[in-house]
């Protein structure tokens, strides 16, 4: 079984990239992410896996339930 994972609100995921002082590229950086396939997550074209969203949600310092729809 396949679990996939959907950003809640893509802009304030977005935001609070900003909120951090970084750009989208450079949090892609930090957290170890592709960052097109960064960009394709926040535009829906694409899905996380679990392990790649865990990665985003410690970038933001907060919980995977807290961003992402199962």
């Amino acid at each position: 079984m396949t679990v996939t994972l959907k950003f809640r609100e893509p802009n304030h995921v977005k935001e609070e990239i900003a909120m951090h002082g970084e750009s989208i590229a450079g949090f892609s950086r930090r957290i170890k992410v592709n960052y097109s396939l960064m960009i394709e997550y926040l535009n829906g074209k694409k899905f996380p896996s679990p392990p790649t969203a865990k990665k985003i949600a410690d970038g933001l310092n907060v919980e995977i339930v807290d961003i992402f729809f199962v």
